[in-house]
């Protein structure tokens, strides 16, 4: 398998399996983001999904879907407000007692 000049975590690693997109920036990604980071955007395609709870059928999901990988690859600038933020850490339980 080739391998890529990853433009995300700068390293050297095997190209993305298969087609990852459609049209030019399924070429873009295949070209330029390695496979380990691209599986490591698939777990977080799911959060934001279920977090932000979009629907894909809807073309304003999908937009956003592709606007936030598209920070996530650093293949166009974003701001901080318009990275999504997700928190991994589980809430604090209630362990008082009361």
């Amino acid at each position: 398998m080739a391998e890529v000049h990853c433009m995300r975590c700068g390293q050297t690693r095997e190209e993305i399996e298969g087609t990852p997109y459609g049209g030019s920036i399924g070429k873009t990604l295949k070209e330029k983001i390695c496979d380990v980071c691209w599986k490591e955007w698939y777990e977080q395609s799911i959060k934001i999904i279920n977090e932000y709870r979009l629907s894909l059928r809807d073309q304003k999901g999908r937009d956003f879907l592709a606007t936030q990988m598209k920070i996530f690859f650093k293949l166009e600038p974003g701001s901080e407000e318009e990275a999504v933020k997700l928190d991994d850490t589980p809430a604090p339980s209630d362990q008082s007692g009361a």
